[in-house]
């Protein structure tokens, strides 16, 4: 929960660039350990993880005190953690270590967000360079487009919001989406992804 805890606030803190998204990812990197005595017996856990790619098709895992957390989901951001537990009693005349591997799953919408990105941004350069160094037709092709732009966003779970501007014949445009009351490991956030580009 720790490792699940540290991903869910890099999440809500830093919002994701549309072409770098692979790399946001990989930064999401988290570890955690802790160390103590209980009845007797001492113990040191240590736990990391990192983002993977799991395909199409989820898969299970039996960690399921983080339950709904635990296991891969097709679209979500999936991690793979590894957990080591060492435990010393009677006096040290008993040691046990053990290890193990746990997929683990935070539940913001990351293929979706991909997806997004890329046809909203394609969009926005299609309809922006149809009237290049006419402002009028280029807010016009812009206000068209918009409405279906903020309707497909809805449909896969996304606020967005966009905007451009006109700097000579060159025109800049931004989208930004949010994913809101995403259900993680210590309460709802809200996730932030936003791209640009522009037409010439």
């Amino acid at each position: 929960m720790t490792v699940l805890a540290q991903v869910q606030a890099y999440l809500s803190s830093n919002v994701a660039g549309c072409g770098s998204l692979p790399t946001y990812f990989g930064t999401a990197a988290a570890s955690g350990n802790a160390s103590g005595i209980d009845s007797g017996i001492s113990y040191s856990v240590n736990a990391t993880s990192v983002a993977v790619s799991t395909g199409s098709a989820g898969q299970a895992d039996n960690l399921t005190i983080v339950r709904p957390f635990a296991g891969s989901v097709p679209g979500f951001l999936n991690l793979n953690e590894d957990l080591s537990v060492r435990e010393v009693g009677g006096g040290g005349s008993v040691d046990l270590f053990r290890r193990e591997s746990h997929l683990l799953n935070v539940p913001i919408q990351a293929g979706s967000a991909s997806y997004l990105c890329s046809s909203t941004l394609g969009s926005l350069a299609a309809a922006l360079s149809r009237a290049p160094c006419n402002a009028t037709l280029e807010q016009a092709g812009f206000s068209a487009l918009l409405p279906s732009l903020l309707a497909e966003a809805a449909a896969y779970g996304f606020a967005l919001t966009a905007g451009w501007s006109a700097y000579g014949c060159a025109t800049a445009y931004w989208v930004t989406l949010v994913e809101p009351g995403v259900a993680g490991p210590t309460g709802s956030f809200d996730w932030t992804v936003h791209g640009s580009g522009t037409t010439a």
